[in-house]
């Protein structure tokens, strides 16, 4: 696998803005195009399968799931298990309890989105196997911080955060409803969201996918 450009990135995530709303609203499944992806190192599990023709780590999404001690249901147990369990790849969660208490997932297999209310905010959490390439010469072109090749940047509204995990594109957005709010005005907040973001679920699909069975 190749490791993605920051182009591809960029362009993922200003897809995913476009089409990511908040909590009250369905988002829409964008048109998206596959990047070669390479997947940040993880703890490997010896009885899952290595990366597949799909450039999904899930040996490293395997470890993910046992190290998050998330082999059920755990913080997800909210989200609907129709959504999880058609969602095909490994569905990254922050470990926060009052954050996911109420969050909703949409998926479209190889796409979803979770969407979460905050007092005068909202979050939006993103996994994508596909990505649309950003033309050549575009000037959104941002450097990448990392082994999972961070990107934070500033939106019309708030803060988009997007990184490469166990060969997925996952991003954090938050909105704020009054442009002077803080958490929207610098990285801090958005940051801490990816930091927090370290639970693993995966479904009925991303576990025959991984060669767990269902």
């Amino acid at each position: 696998m190749r490791s993605p450009s920051i182009r591809a990135l960029i362009a993922a995530g200003a897809a995913l803005t476009c089409v990511t709303a908040s909590a009250q609203t369905t988002p829409t499944r964008p048109a998206l195009t596959r990047p070669g992806v390479l997947a940040a190192p993880a703890t490997v599990d010896p009885g899952a399968r290595p990366p597949s023709p799909d450039g999904i780590d899930w040996r490293g999404a395997v470890g993910g799931l046992r190290q998050s001690g998330n082999t059920g249901p755990g913080l997800g147990r909210g989200l609907d298990p129709a959504a999880v369990d058609k969602t095909k790849l490994p569905i990254l969660l922050p470990a926060d309890a009052d954050l996911m208490g109420g969050a909703r997932l949409y998926s479209f297999g190889d796409y979803y989105s979770i969407t979460a209310n905050l007092s005068g905010a909202r979050v939006s959490l993103t996994g994508a196997a596909e990505t649309t390439p950003l033309p050549a010469g575009s000037k959104l072109n941002l450097p990448a911080v990392g082994p999972e090749q961070l990107v934070v940047q500033r939106t019309v509204d708030g803060q988009l955060a997007s990184f490469v995990r166990y060969g997925v594109l996952y991003t954090v957005e938050l909105r704020c409803d009054a442009p002077s709010d803080a958490r929207c005005r610098t990285e801090g907040f958005v940051r801490g969201l990816v930091a927090k973001s370290t639970v693993v679920v995966m479904g009925k699909a991303a576990r025959q996918a991984a060669g767990l069975g269902a």
